[in-house]
């Protein structure tokens, strides 16, 4: 059994509506995840979003399409403070991640203050730098052999405090596409929790049935991003037609 305390759970959104992101919070998801990466949202999108998970109180991360800079801007300077980011490979790609996301002398994050992260020029500029520097958090998403072989330099690398696996890319990887409970996976699964949990550092994963919401919370992990909203919406919505039928 897990000895956490509590694993925190939020599921994938898909659809960039504010009631949704309003409900997440109203029912107390822990928190929620904008995807940027599977689907066509834009940074425009974000903005109503994140208005309504800050009224509702809603933990929000982003998780970006790529490593890019200018995804980076885009979502720090509207103010988001967590971020997820897919297909970490190397210690080179950390790299590129944690100059993007800071200012310096952590990274070279992209300095604007005539945006929303400082209220439009009207914050104190050392505030700024400070509390962007202190509040943004990084998830470093680990979902392909290469990044499992080279999960212990990534795990050692300075400000690397929280890892996600992302299962079906990583069945993808090692032949097995969509076969998420293949042993194989299961076991590298496992074995990025144990590495992450004996370096104090908070491991995550995906699921997309109750099953394997309860397979995983039965094991030391600290979060779990489940299935996303319109695949919840979806299976309402056969459950209630079923009655009919």
């Amino acid at each position: 059994m897990s000895n956490k305390s509590k694993t925190e759970l939020g599921i994938f959104i898909k659809s960039p509506t504010i009631e949704i992101i309003e409900c997440c919070g109203i029912v107390g998801m822990d928190f929620a995840v904008i995807d940027m990466e599977h689907t066509p949202l834009s940074p425009r999108d974000l903005i109503p979003l994140v208005l309504a998970s800050e009224t509702r109180e809603l933990k929000l991360i982003v998780r970006l399409p790529n490593l890019n800079e200018e995804y980076f801007k885009w979502c720090l300077d509207l103010g988001i403070k967590h971020l997820q980011v897919p297909h970490i490979e190397t210690t080179m790609d950390v790299d590129k991640v944690i100059n993007s996301s800071f200012f310096y002398p952590i990274g070279q994050r992209g300095l604007c203050r005539a945006v929303r992260a400082a209220d439009y020029s009207n914050m104190n500029k050392k505030d700024y730098l400070d509390h962007s520097n202190s509040k943004v958090e990084v998830i470093f998403q680990i979902e392909g052999i290469q990044g499992f072989n080279n999960l212990n330099q990534i795990l050692n690398h300075d400000g690397v405090n929280s890892i996600f696996i992302g299962p079906y890319d990583l069945s993808q990887s090692l032949g097995s596409p969509g076969d998420i409970w293949n042993t194989a996976i299961v076991d590298k699964m496992k074995k990025i929790i144990k590495d992450c949990n004996d370096q104090s550092i908070s491991g995550g994963v995906f699921t997309d049935t109750i099953d394997g919401l309860k397979f995983w919370s039965n094991l030391d992990v600290d979060f779990i991003e489940y299935g996303s909203d319109m695949m919840l919406f979806s299976e309402a919505l056969k459950k209630l037609k079923s009655y009919k039928d």
